[in-house]
This record gives structure tokens, sequence and C-alpha cells, in this order.
């Protein structure tokens, strides 16, 4: 701590010639009256304040070299703040600035463990849920360990992946891409599609109003006007329908019919079964998935995929009159005498919602 050495107090009880000692000890040349010893007193006072002015200004000079050399330090240091971009139900992206750093695949061929993280198209961990997935990503990226993404002849920019995927959409429709938006192959304008910091948008039309979408895959397939049902029939995935609207109906059948498949369920007429007992219907409407359950069918809950859907309605036990899982274990049935399938299924939905 930096004080004053000799007070206005402790000086005046001095005589001239110890103030003219400590004057020179000081290196202090007075300017007045040197017969007089307030001349002396002001002259040390002087010096010592200027003194101490110069080593606060050095301190503060420091403490501000110090702060910027932190705050240098920890941007060096500190990884960029991770964009997760949803491309597809079964398929995500993480950005870290510009650059594609890793991936998030479904994997339909295994039993338990389909979510599988990507870096340079190799699997790097495997787990049950999307949850799991996006909390390896993000504390391995954080803590530096996660590896770092190959660098190839295309950059796996951001802008670039955005329009390569914006591109493959399109092409499974059959529509073209000019500088204004979207347009049918009959030469009619359908709109524009993009993602705006890792959120997904689209513009029916010239209507200019901008809708939000979760993925590249649905916001594609609103510029699709269509609605549709789940009056459903496996019928739905023969190919060649005529119209846009003939063939967009069939893929949403398609789809439907193989998620129905993963979990071995039966689609009849008036909607999907499970072991001759009816489970729900599940439909799309203007883009927006949406699913019933057959104890209420006037009730339609929103959702986001097909798989969602259906996901959703295998949680139904049907041996307990449509009741979920959840009802049966909380109001009737004990832990200790769930079942090892039905154990399993509370413990990933759990899991679902306490991620």
């Amino acid at each position: 701590m930096t004080y004053l050495k000799y007070t206005q107090q402790a000086l005046s009880r001095y005589n001239i010639p110890r103030l003219k000692r400590i004057a020179i000890e000081l290196g202090v040349t007075p300017t007045g009256d040197k017969r007089a010893a307030e001349t002396w007193i002001n002259a040390i006072i002087t010096y010592q304040s200027t003194q101490l002015q110069k080593v606060a200004d050095e301190q503060a000079l420091a403490q501000a070299e110090l702060d910027n050399y932190i705050v240098d330090q920890a941007q060096t240091i500190a990884p960029e703040p991770l964009t997760p971009i949803e491309i597809s139900f079964s398929h995500h992206e993480y950005y870290a600035g510009n650059q594609l750093i890793a991936s998030i695949s479904h994997d339909d061929n295994h039993l338990t463990q389909r979510w599988v993280v990507m870096v340079n198209g190799k699997e790097l961990f495997r787990a049950n849920t999307l949850m799991r997935c996006d909390r390896f990503i993000c504390t391995h990226y954080k803590d530096g360990t996660l590896p770092e993404q190959e660098q190839l002849a295309t950059p796996c920019t951001i802008e670039n992946r955005i329009m390569a995927h914006i591109f493959n959409e399109c092409q499974n429709y059959g529509f073209e891409i000019l500088d204004d938006g979207i347009y049918h192959n009959n030469g009619v304008k359908l709109g524009k599609v993009g993602c705006t910091d890792g959120n997904w948008w689209v513009i029916k039309g010239s209507s200019g109003q901008q809708q939000y979408s979760n993925s590249v895959f649905d916001a594609v397939r609103r510029l699709c006007p269509s609605q549709t049902s789940l009056s459903m029939a496996q019928e739905a995935t023969v190919q060649g329908a005529g119209s846009m609207e003939e063939q967009f109906s069939n893929e949403i059948m398609a789809e439907i019919f193989s998620e129905c498949e993963k979990f071995g369920f039966e689609i009849l007429d008036d909607g999907i079964y499970n072991c001759d007992r009816k489970l729900g219907e599940v439909g799309q409407t203007d883009g927006g998935w949406w699913f019933t359950r057959a104890v209420d069918q006037t009730q339609s809950i929103p959702c986001d995929s097909a798989m969602d859907a259906v996901w959703r309605l295998s949680m139904v036990d049907v041996s307990t009159d449509g009741k979920s899982i959840f009802d049966e274990y909380f109001l009737e049935q004990p832990l200790e005498q769930l079942t090892g399938d039905k154990l399993q299924r509370l413990l990933e939905r759990a899991e679902l919602i306490t991620a």
C-alpha cells in the first residue's frame, strides 16, 4: 500500500535543520523563503502528493493492461457458442461460428442405440436418445476433446451446407431454385426457404409472411399446398401418382407406413392398430403433423414428424384401455411389477422429459 511518509502534523514539529535533511533525502528543492519552516513543509508535502499520484496512475495502467490480457486470453481459449440446426427429424448439424463441427444421424438398423454422433464421417458416439448425443457434443466441444473437423475441398460453412440442404430437398420434389425463390416445374413461384441463427423459415408464394419451421425438410414440404389426413391404407406407397398434390400425399402416406413398420403396427382404413387394438390416427395438415388417440379421436395433438407421432402412439398400452404406461405405473401398477418392455419405455420417456 502507498502512503505519505511524512504528514503535515509530523513535519510541523520538526525544526528547519531537520526539515532540510528530509528535503535532501527526498530530493526536494523548495522555492520561496528558505528561512521559513512552512516553505520546507509545503515543498515536502507537494512532492509526496506528486509521487502518490504517479504511483496511482502506474497501478491503474497496470490493472488496465491485466484486464485486457485476461479478456484476450478468454476470447482465445473459450470456444465459440454452438448453433444446432435441424435438417430433418433424423439429421442434425452443429456449427461453431461458420464451421460444421459435428452431426447427429438416426440409425434405423440398430435396435436400441439409434442416435449417432458423427465427426468427419466417422461414428464417435451412440445413444438411445437425441438429448444424450446433444450433451456429448456440447460437453466435449466445451472441454476441447471433440475431434476437429477435417478441411474439405468444399468448405463446410453454414451457408454452403444450408444451400446444399435446400437444393437436395427441392430436387426431391422436382422444384427449381432461382435467384428470387423456389419454383415448380410449371413455372409457378412457390416461395422461399432459408435459415437464420439456426432457425428455418419459409415464405409461401409472394406473401412476404415468414413462417418458422422445424427443418429444411418441413420448410420445403410446406411449399406444397396440401391437406392430408390419415384415412390410411398401404396402397399409399404405390408410386406413379399424377399431380404434385397426389405425389405429395403418397409420400406422406409412405412415411407414416414406414414408421409404423418399425413398431410392427398394422395400418387399416380407420387408423393404426397394434395386436388388433386401435391406437389412433396420424396425419398432416398444412405441413404440421398431428395424431389422435383412439380413446379421444376429437383431440388432435400436434407433433414434430411422422416418427414422433407414431412413437407417441406406441406409448399407449393396449392392455390398459388406451392409458399411457405412466398412468398405469403411477395410478395402478408398482414399478417393480412392470415388464421389461414397459420399464424400458418408461425410462426412455422419463429421460426425454427430464433432459
